[in-house]
């Protein structure tokens, strides 16, 4: 029987245990009992989740002491009180109105963190695994921040060479509506490759937005092409009497404990932080995202090569037949590339600062942005680009193109 199979029985406890309150503990069992793997042991996250774990090993005593310490030091820890309640009222004999046994909307939402922050360890990332999002990160960018809405999960990754290694993770709550934004109310949470465009201090803001916030630029310019509206979707800490929201508790913005804020505030650099929203990250093997990222280097580079070459027809071959930019579909931009290179006596065209995202949400389309010299005998120009790339078959091209 392989691992998997064999510690779901006690994992599958563990959850109930949260959900269902007092009534399972009769059927707990400690044969496969469980230990979360990678947890701070100064977050409160680690003695909640540990005491889950004791209960599906039936160490019931030691899960109350773990929770007796979370709750003196954390009070405002709502799901903590509510399970070490529960399991002291479980042990004393008394099974009826326990708290997670009620059926209000708090209640459910509590059930909901529950199970959510345990999900993280019972169903962690790879350990190799690489997000099949992040192909490459641009020079200069340190951090970047992957939030998974289905895992209620906010990843930081660090740059190594152009490639992110996992360094923290954080629970998040996200919109009411859950994830996938298309209007203004509909209190979603976009999905999409934005970026953080300014800092806001708690002292500045209500007190629901808790230590401060992230605004993000959403929405972006393949928002706009999609016709997606609304606005003001932010990274934001939670109200200074609660130590964190139900899951689906925002109207649109992603929150987090304002401890967990403030750590992630020495990480992020306005302007220049990219934030990855997907609704179910894609972990994948180095060796697989490395490919599909060659396959996309490759094609923009030839794409640079053709636009030097002025051999217009085949630089224009990289374009899909539904390609758009700037208000033009492909036949006037056609038109107007072939009337700019057919003057020009040579071109050069410099690539730097290259990024490219497995683009959320949309199957086989990657976003690629880069810093763009454009040099020619009677022009010079720099400016940063943005190029959604779609794959028909073996090959890539280009839909469309906007400003960074």
């Amino acid at each position: 029987m392989s691992r998997r199979r064999r510690v779901a029985a006690p994992v599958a406890v563990a959850a109930i245990a949260v959900s269902l309150g007092a009534g399972v503990l009769a059927t707990a069992g400690g044969d496969d009992a469980l230990a979360p793997a990678r947890l701070d042991a100064l977050h409160p996250e680690q003695p909640l989740v540990q005491s889950l774990f004791d209960v599906s090993g039936g160490r019931i005593d030691d899960a109350l002491g773990s929770l007796s310490r979370l709750v003196r030091r954390q009070p405002d820890f709502a799901l903590a009180r509510v399970v070490y309640a529960d399991l002291l009222a479980a042990k004393s004999g008394r099974l009826d109105g326990l708290g997670l046994l009620g059926s209000d909307s708090q209640v459910a939402g509590l059930r909901h963190e529950a199970l959510a922050r345990l999900g993280r360890y019972l169903d962690a990332p790879p350990t190799a695994g690489q997000p099949a999002e992040l192909l490459q990160l641009p020079e200069g960018v340190g951090t970047v921040l992957l939030v998974d809405l289905r895992a209620f999960r906010l990843y930081r990754l660090v740059n190594r060479g152009g490639r992110p290694v996992r360094q923290d993770d954080y629970y998040v709550s996200i919109g009411k509506g859950g994830s996938d934004k298309r209007r203004e109310g509909d209190e979603k949470t976009p999905v999409g490759v934005y970026r953080v465009d300014d800092y806001l201090p708690g002292s500045r803001l209500p007190d629901m937005y808790g230590e401060g916030a992230f605004p993000i630029d959403y929405p972006n310019s393949w928002d706009r092409l999609r016709g997606r509206t609304g606005s003001g979707i932010w990274i934001h800490g939670t109200e200074s009497d609660r130590y964190s929201r139900a899951p689906l508790s925002s109207l649109g913005c992603v929150t987090l404990s304002n401890a967990d804020f403030v750590e992630l505030r020495r990480h992020v650099e306005v302007d220049r932080t990219p934030v990855v929203v997907v609704n179910g990250a894609s972990w994948a093997s180095p060796e697989a995202v490395a490919a599909e990222r060659r396959a996309v280097l490759d094609s923009l580079e030839r794409w640079r090569q053709d636009w030097e070459s002025r051999e217009t027809d085949r630089y224009l071959d990289h374009y899909a037949a539904d390609f758009e930019t700037e208000g033009m579909k492909l036949e006037r931009f056609a038109a107007h590339k072939r009337r700019v290179n057919q003057g020009k006596r040579f071109i050069r065209v410099g690539l730097s600062q290259i990024a490219v995202y497995g683009y959320p949400g949309e199957d086989g389309l990657v976003l690629v942005e880069f810093l763009q010299r454009y040099e020619s005998d009677s022009f010079r120009s720099e400016r940063r680009k943005q190029q959604f790339w779609r794959r028909t078959g073996d090959r890539w091209r280009i839909v469309f193109e906007a400003k960074a």
